[in-house]
């Protein structure tokens, strides 16, 4: 898609904290004392954007407000820029002209008719006035106009955020708000033209709290677009979301064909399969075959390269490769949906239809009983697997008849588990030999997929960071995926298991690596709690203690039981044997902030069940 609906792919990366410990709040870092988006639009393909943003900056937690970037693209062309800065008595310290702007065409994508033109500047002191001043030319591309959103950090206030959007009398304008209690005001009208008017100020800064809703979910938002527009030649209506979904059914009709001997060699490999089992073999055969490469390129921001294309070529974008698999399907007599989704919000405005919400291509593939979601662009995931970016959130099916909202499932919290079972057998020195079994599955899966990228020696490296004993060597280790679970198995010598204090050992109940601090809210909490994704971590240990040795103390079980989560852990002696059983369950939802200070001391309670010791006693015989 195009660049103000692209998506990035996350890059897979290790848990080390299975309730993460995000940044704690810092003071204001910056004021927005102006932010004002002109925008004068003369037809259905041509708009002149003037923009104003004038921003204190306060400390140098602030420092990366003080530069400018301005993403092109298309059609648009910047005109002018100009900018200022000015020391806290309003001397001006620096000018800033166009010349002193950079270009730069660099990005992850093979093709893309977008550049930036960018200024870095750091303040040389606090605080400072930074004015930045530009404005873009818009041809053929006017799908939806500039969203309104003065407030995009942490730790900013804005004194005052003005939106102006004038526009022909004949233009109808659809508009919607998020987090703004202000409304639209028609300002003014002439014979020829009418201004929508948005006006916000003050807003108080967002505080960055731990366990909150994305930034993007709280900041103010206003989306603007016209009910009917002309995008590179291509006409259509956002007055809803099946209207929208008509628009984009006209961009992949007729690409589906297929060359003959691919048709062929289709049914070769499908034929006598379920049609389930055409889809998986359908599904492998595009992994095998293609990879995945962004061209964005004018209408193709929107419009998927044909079927033939991608099959001739191997590649294509979450677009293309999610048509030449609805291709494939067809003609095997397998029907499926086109589906547009954002990676970055959950939810889509139900009565607010606009391209700016999505960034994403999946395809629906709907079989008796069962609703299977591929995500095109990596086949290396299981097929139907609905990874995070995904899982939950809304999207648009798009068919002949137009365009649907459906919902992606959620998995349950209590499917999204880490089983964990290790037999430890200590001696008297404290070393200790381990066998240990590991497996993840779906979003626990997701988490650690890197694994299987790794080689033997960065694999081994990541399993001996789950772990806290010191002085640990791997002898074994085998990881196994059977593309709905990866599961390590793995023998490990640890020289020091146990702490040895004359004739007693500390041995830990453990051996996993835990951490479960929550910080506190400094000066009250604001937001409630949000934990986005549920999951249980389940551990059962089985701890040898060394002959002449006998259990001298020994932890108590635990039980706590609080609407965002469940721990229960239980110890039980089986004669030289002791029976370690824990399960962490994480329920996702949204929970009220008075919450918070119970969420505290669940996590550290937890924390501190892990930490605890057994205590062994060498037997003395007289």
């Amino acid at each position: 898609m195009q660049s103000l609906v692209r998506w990035n792919r996350r890059v897979f990366c290790f848990l080390a904290l299975l309730l993460a410990v995000p940044f704690p709040a810092l003071a204001q870092k910056a004021v927005v004392e102006e932010s004002v988006t002109e925008i004068n639009c003369d037809s259905r393909t041509h708009a002149v954007v003037h923009y104003r943003r004038v921003t204190t900056i306060l400390n140098a937690q602030g420092a990366s407000l003080a530069s400018f970037v301005c993403s092109v693209g298309g059609n648009d062309r910047l005109t002018s820029f100009r900018g200022s800065v000015t020391d806290g008595s309003g001397q001006v310290i620096r000018k800033l002209r166009e010349n002193d702007l950079k270009y730069t065409e660099y990005s992850p994508y093979l093709a893309i008719d977008e550049h930036q033109e960018y200024l870095e500047y750091t303040p040389p002191t606090y605080p400072v006035t930074v004015t930045y001043e530009w404005t873009i030319d818009s041809h053929d591309n006017l799908i939806e106009f500039p969203r309104f959103c003065p407030q995009t950090d942490y730790d900013v206030s804005v004194k005052k955020a003005v939106y102006r959007l004038t526009v022909p009398k004949s233009m109808e304008i659809r508009h919607a708000t998020q987090n703004i209690s202000q409304t639209v005001m028609m300002a003014d009208s002439s014979k020829y033209s009418k201004t929508l008017v948005l006006a916000l100020g003050p807003l108080p800064p967002l505080c960055r709290e731990p366990y909150s809703r994305p930034l993007g979910e709280r900041c103010p938002v206003a989306y603007f677009t016209p009910s009917d527009f002309v995008y590179y030649g291509t006409r259509g209506s956002l007055r809803s979301w099946n209207d929208y979904g008509l628009w984009e059914y006209s961009l992949i009709n007729g690409s589906e064909a297929l060359p003959e001997d691919v048709c062929q060699r289709l049914h070769q490999l499908t034929n006598g399969l379920s049609d389930r089992e055409k889809v998986a073999a359908l599904y492998q055969e595009l992994g095998k075959t293609t990879r995945y490469v962004a061209i964005l390129l004018g209408i193709g921001g929107q419009r998927p390269a044909s079927a033939a294309g991608v099959c001739r070529s191997g590649y294509g974008d979450c677009k293309g490769l999610s048509n030449y698999m609805r291709a494939m399907l067809k003609e095997v007599g397998i029907p499926s949906y086109y589906t547009t989704i954002s990676t970055r919000n959950r939810r889509l405005l139900p009565d607010f239809a606009s391209v700016g919400q999505l960034d994403h291509v999946i395809l629906e593939v709907p079989l008796p009983g069962d609703t299977l979601w591929l995500e095109c662009t990596n086949p290396r995931l299981p097929m139907g697997y609905m990874h995070e970016d995904i899982a939950g959130h809304d999207a648009v099916e798009i068919g002949p008849k137009g365009g649907r909202l459906v919902r992606l499932p959620a998995y349950a919290d209590t499917a999204n588990v880490m089983h964990s079972g290790v037999r430890v057998e200590v001696d008297g020195s404290g070393a200790a030999e381990m066998i240990l079994f590991r497996e993840w599955s779906n979003w626990q899966y997701e988490q650690y997929a890197s694994l299987l990228s790794m080689d033997g020696k960065e694999r081994q490296e990541a399993l001996l960071r789950m772990l806290k004993v010191p002085q640990t060597e791997i002898q074994i280790f085998n990881l196994h995926d059977d593309g709905a679970s990866l599961a390590v198995d793995a023998g490990i010598s640890c020289q020091r298991y146990a702490t040895v204090t004359g004739q007693r050992l500390f041995l830990p109940v453990s051996p996993f690596r835990r951490s479960y601090d929550v910080p506190s809210t400094v000066g009250g909490r604001q937001e409630d709690v949000w934990l986005e994704t549920g999951y249980a971590d389940e551990d059962d240990i089985t701890l040898v203690i060394p002959d002449g040795y006998a259990i001298e103390a020994m932890p108590r079980a635990v039980t706590l039981q609080q609407p965002f989560g469940e721990f229960h852990f239980t110890i039980r002696p089986e004669g030289r044997e002791v029976r370690i059983k824990s399960r962490v369950l994480i329920k996702a939802g949204s929970y009220d902030k008075s919450l918070y200070p119970d969420l505290s001391a669940f996590a550290k309670a937890v924390g501190s069940a892990f930490s605890q010791k057994i205590v062994i006693k060498k037997n003395i015989i007289p």
